[in-house]
């Protein structure tokens, strides 16, 4: 290995001790393996003189730049801090009082055929993934025109899960609330979180049957309130300064805070009182529509496979921890770029590993490949994206010209801005939930297969079910990293990177399910992710 790196120092001269010497990691190593080679000293000051003023500029920059707005962060985080020790405490005792009617309900579930990571996609869901976002955004863009003390916006999503099963119902929460957040809901996006746990929780009761039962109507109901109203309480604080942006709730919440209630009881209580009667329509109404709807008789088995080695996986991988730890150092150095180049090349190498039926995290070798293979998937990513950040110049060139407000005026121009820069928006959203099918074209074909819109496109008809899904659950993770890495900063670093190994493990399933020539709904045998 010592002499490997020398050979490659020997090679790459000054431009290769300056490469190395801005990977972290490496930075120390290069000294030593510079030494023991016994380069030239000119050589190795050529790299390390400007690679030593990078991080210099680097770090002052970033200093001078962010260093007091960041402090300035920390003083009014003070409030959010305290809000969620709050709601750690509360979260605690539920647990504690919940713990065995939990236990006696999962019991119920394994004993009906539920597994927690095994999905279930056949061709009732893709049709059922369309109507249920319709239903979404229906009626959640009613609400909002009319100015109703609800929500409306979840129907479609506990229908999905009732029908399709709970990883369906949570992926059409999750995309519905992505779709309003760029579009007439600007603040959507965060709460998708809520709509998944939602569609999740819906999904689960089908095993119980409970949508056979008046009493598992009641339950269903109470069910999604309880979700809705308690996880949303403290977003409504992280987001939107405690408010439901709901007329109603609002009401209630200021009219208790002028009581002297608790600004969180208060808060909560608003929130309660949207949700209430929103889930009971919402509940009652999905119900209605899935008694209506006709269950066909299936003529091929439906895509089946089982998520838990997915995310089980990284932690009997042989050396783990060691190479967890180098992704962690890849995000924290990620504003250096190469790190970040290497970091992606390597969850791509981890697909494409999967794809080959390999079951293990590859060995963190070869960064040069894995920095090419990284620039060229962000470039992928980045021409997919070109036709988004294209239409938001209208709405860009408006705002600078005429101020925010007049995106929202009655102006043509303005309003023709606000519709392609919301166009813009929905095509990103497409593009990241289509994802998987272009990772796995980049896998097959490299930089050509994956801008080919062709292939793409027939990938995705082999199981767009299975597309939507898989797309949907890589947005999630990658939620679920940056809410980690967000909350204790750089205790968790390791977040971030663990969701984008099970995301990239993900997509080498991907790949490979839709790799082979089979009908688009059925595969021969249940698969094991």
């Amino acid at each position: 290995a010592l002499e490997r790196a020398a050979g490659l120092l020997e090679r790459g001269g000054g431009r290769a001790v300056f490469t190395a010497r801005l990977i972290p990691g490496l930075r120390v190593h290069t000294t030593e393996v510079a030494g023991v080679s016994r380069i030239s000293r000119l050589t190795f000051i050529s790299g390390l003189l400007p690679a030593t003023a990078v991080y210099l500029a680097a770090f002052i920059g970033l200093g001078a730049a962010i260093g007091r707005p960041i402090l300035a962060l920390i003083g009014q985080a003070e409030h959010q801090v305290l809000v969620a020790i709050v709601l750690l405490a509360v979260v605690v005792a539920v647990v504690l009082l919940t713990r065995a009617p939990v236990r006696r309900g999962l019991a119920s579930l394994y004993a009906a055929g539920w597994s927690p990571f095994r999905l279930r996609l056949d061709s009732i869901s893709l049709i059922l993934i369309l109507a249920a976002l319709g239903l979404n955004f229906s009626g959640h863009a009613l609400a909002i025109g009319l100015k109703l003390p609800l929500f409306l916006d979840s129907t479609g999503t506990v229908l999905a899960g009732i029908v399709g099963g709970p990883w369906v119902g949570g992926s059409v929460g999750l995309i519905s609330n992505l779709v309003s957040s760029n579009t007439i809901d600007p603040i959507a996006a965060p709460y998708g979180i809520v709509s998944f746990a939602v569609g999740f929780a819906a999904g689960l009761t089908r095993y119980l049957n409970w949508h056979k039962r008046p009493m598992g109507w009641v339950a269903l109901w109470l069910l999604c309130f309880a979700i809705a109203a308690m996880a949303s309480t403290p977003l409504n604080f992280l987001f939107n300064n405690g408010a439901t942006s709901v007329g109603f709730g609002d009401a209630i919440d200021a009219s208790l805070t002028s009581f002297h209630l608790p600004t969180l009881l208060a808060a909560f209580l608003g929130e309660a009182a949207v949700d209430l009667p929103d889930k009971f329509i919402t509940v009652v109404a999905a119900l209605l529509i899935a008694q209506g709807i006709a269950q066909p008789q299936r003529t091929t088995s439906p895509a089946e496979f089982d998520l838990s080695e997915a995310f089980t996986f990284v932690v009997r991988s042989h050396g783990w921890v060691r190479k967890l730890g180098a992704a962690a150092l890849c995000v924290l150095f990620s504003w250096l770029v190469v790190p970040y180049l290497l970091l992606s090349g390597y969850l791509i190498d981890l697909a494409r590993s999967r794809r080959a039926d390999h079951r293990d995290l590859p060995a963190w070798n070869r960064p040069w490949p894995r920095i090419k293979d990284g620039f060229k998937i962000n470039l992928v990513l980045l021409l997919w994206a070109l036709p988004s950040l294209v239409l938001s110049i209208p709405a860009t060139i408006v705002a600078s010209a005429r101020g925010q407000s007049s995106l929202i005026s009655s102006d043509p121009v303005s309003d023709l801005a606000a519709i392609l820069a919301a166009i813009g928006s929905i095509w990103i959203l497409v593009v990241l939930l289509f994802e998987p099918a272009i990772f796995s074209e980049y896998l097959d074909r490299g930089l050509v297969g994956a801008l080919n819109l062709w292939r793409v496109g027939r990938r995705l008809r082999r199981n767009l079910t299975l597309s939507i899904v898989v797309g949907a659950l890589v947005i999630v993770l990658t939620v679920l990293g940056l809410i980690g890495l967000a909350g204790v900063l750089i205790g968790a670093l390791i977040t971030l990177p663990y969701a984008g190994f099970v995301g990239a493990y993900l997509v080498g399933y991907y790949a490979k399910v839709t790799g082979r020539q089979v009908d688009a709904g059925a595969f021969p045998e249940p698969a094991r992710v």
